[in-house]
């Protein structure tokens, strides 16, 4: 898609971490819709690669290794994206407990509906269903 003469625009979820000038750390990350490496340089904002490095962008078998079994084995039953993943990774390497995740979200009639994890510990995890209006 780089070389087309009008080039697609499209987003895709990363997970990026705020320094302490909440400015976005950056990073390398591969598109799920094209498959390009991309830079990620600030919130909503990324620049392709033009020389690609698949070997240091990071993989859910890679957190997987770094996360409780637990916690893998809800991620996985869930398909959480590899945003989710580094959500769940960067909240228990940084003991950020009571954060939450949206595990599963669908829209019908104007609500949406899902369900939320919430890591209250290392091996702590509570899902609990929500509800709310589509404001969108």
């Amino acid at each position: 898609m780089r070389n087309r003469p009008d080039p697609v625009f499209h987003s895709f979820v990363a997970f990026s971490v705020l320094d302490e000038k909440g400015e976005v750390i950056p990073k390398q990350a591969q598109c799920n819709n094209c498959g390009v490496i991309h830079s990620i340089v600030d919130l909503c904002k990324s620049e392709i690669l033009k020389e690609e490095d698949n070997a240091s962008i990071i993989t859910v078998k890679d957190i997987e290794m770094m996360i409780p079994s637990e916690l893998v084995n809800l991620l996985k039953n869930y398909n959480c994206d590899l945003a989710t993943w580094e959500f769940a990774h960067f909240i228990i390497s940084n003991d950020k407990w009571g954060e939450r995740i949206v595990l599963s979200r669908e829209t019908k009639d104007e609500k949406v509906r899902g369900k939320i994890l919430t890591i209250d510990g290392r091996n702590n995890y509570k899902i609990e269903s929500f509800e709310a209006t589509d404001q969108a």
